[in-house]
């Protein structure tokens, strides 16, 4: 069914919401054609104005909730509906859990062709709340103050509430992010409008500080905070580091990074260390990372070690076995797996993630790692064409998955048991699909909650050689 044939933009009609998409938005369906609404859930009856319409679906903005589902809730963030961070607080969690469970499913089915798999119940969090070790702050002068806070969704303009006396001042803190840094962040505010610094204007392109980035090593308590400028003289960095060191005694690492390249990339090339060291150090469990500014590292330290561990189980090892860790960033996975193997290699492409992830071994004192630089498609065949057959392959790509390049090579390989850790249920089913075309078999699939109040969800899954 032609979707312009039967809706037209402005038009207002009624939907049933049944169902999420990946995005979080809810879906249902007028006349038989799909729309999505943003902020329902499914079992919603609303009241939608149509917003776009294409051939064979519309969008739609909520107008009314004419009936509420009885998973609906009221969102505790008072910017929730215009902040473009969360897009659950207004389902149940343990709704969301599900959903997110019946979301990888989906996929497996959809895309993977794979529907009898079973997947295991998303395991979530008891207190879902103030878990990001890490924020990204985007900075804008308004009425004459500088402030920090996060965008609205879908616009470079940031979240406001009215101060006192009518002053505008930056959105909400935000209850995703770890107490200490959101304190961090008031506290870096006040500092910056003390010194009145040169805020970056993005449609004119000149300007300072472009962001303020905030890490936290939970284990210890060591808080980062990197200024994102642009280049030239910045008079005023020594009195705001020292302001700073003053008023954050747990600040152990202040860094300006230079940032010259496109907007999309968060950090420049180059780093300035203006007081402490040029890291901070957490632990995951008994072993320590050193967390530089443009490490790959979890954001939620809570779930972490339930990830991992779910890794382990799945891995199997005994002791002696070599493991392959494609996609390795800083080598949290590896290292974790160290321990209880005979020697694992780390694969990953981006330089400052190697050197990370050999500093994090050198620090564990642990030698039967060895990082190799590249990109996994080639480094994964060359190991495959040397007669490498490891006991055990690890799957951890971005978003994007896995190159076929990849999944080939762990065929040539023979490796008996391969363990997927993905952070994308779309390109998860898609490789798990090859991979079962190329004689594995699925074995166990495990959603872990790594981002409660939005759509994302991490998922471990362990497949085995069907002639093992």
């Amino acid at each position: 069914m032609t979707a312009k044939l039967f809706l037209k933009k402005g038009e207002n009609v009624e939907v049933g919401i049944t169902g999420l998409t990946h995005d979080g938005d809810g879906v249902g369906r007028y006349l038989g054609i799909p729309v999505f609404v943003p902020l329902t859930v499914p079992g919603d009856k609303v009241l939608a104005e149509i917003s776009e319409v294409k051939k064979n679906f519309a969008r739609g903005r909520l107008k009314l909730i004419c009936t509420g589902s009885l998973w609906r809730r009221d969102p505790v963030c008072p910017a929730f509906t215009i902040c473009g961070g969360c897009r659950l607080q207004q389902m149940d969690y343990e709704e969301q859990l599900s959903r997110k469970t019946r979301m990888v499913k989906d996929s497996l089915t959809r895309i993977g062709h794979l529907p009898e798999v079973e997947v295991k119940e998303t395991i979530g969090m008891k207190y879902p709340w103030h878990y990001r070790n890490k924020a990204s702050y985007h900075v804008e002068e308004r009425q004459g103050k500088v402030s920090l806070g996060f965008y609205e969704k879908g616009t470079h303009r940031l979240v406001y509430n009215s101060g006192e006396e009518g002053v505008a001042r930056s959105g909400p803190e935000c209850l995703l992010v770890d107490k200490d840094i959101n304190k961090a962040a008031a506290v870096i505010e006040t500092i910056l409008n003390k010194h009145r610094v040169q805020v970056y204007n993005h449609r004119q392109r000149r300007g300072l500080l472009r962001q303020v980035i905030l890490r936290k090593a939970s284990a210890t308590g060591e808080c980062m905070a990197v200024f994102v400028t642009g280049p030239g003289e910045w008079p005023e960095e020594k009195d705001i580091a020292a302001d700073l060191s003053e008023q954050l005694p747990a600040l152990s690492s202040l860094i300006r990074n230079i940032h010259q390249g496109p907007e999309g990339i968060e950090l420049g090339l180059e780093n300035r260390l203006l007081t402490g060291q040029k890291y901070i150090t957490d632990y995951i469990e008994n072993l320590a990372f050193r967390i530089s500014p443009a490490s790959f590292y979890q954001v939620n330290p809570r779930q972490t070690p339930v990830l991992y561990h779910k890794a382990l189980e799945y891995a199997g090892l005994n002791g002696g076995e070599i493991v392959v860790d494609a996609y390795s960033g800083a080598g949290t996975i590896a290292l974790f797996l160290a321990g209880h193997a005979g020697m694992v290699y780390g694969l990953e492409v981006v330089p400052e993630a190697v050197e990370d992830a050999r500093e994090n071994a050198v620090l564990n004192g642990i030698k039967n790692v060895e990082f190799r630089r590249g990109e996994v498609e080639k480094l994964l065949p060359a190991m495959a064409s040397q007669g490498l057959h490891p006991g055990v392959v690890v799957l951890d790509p971005p978003r994007r998955g896995c190159g076929i390049a990849a999944l080939e090579a762990v065929e040539e390989m023979e490796t008996p048991r391969v363990v997927y850790v993905s952070c994308d249920p779309g390109t998860l089913a898609r490789d798990l699909g090859c991979l079962a075309g190329k004689g594995y078999r699925i074995e166990e699939v495990q959603p872990v909650e790594m981002f409660p109040w939005t759509p994302h969800v991490e998922t471990v899954c362990l497949m085995s050689r069907k002639d093992k």
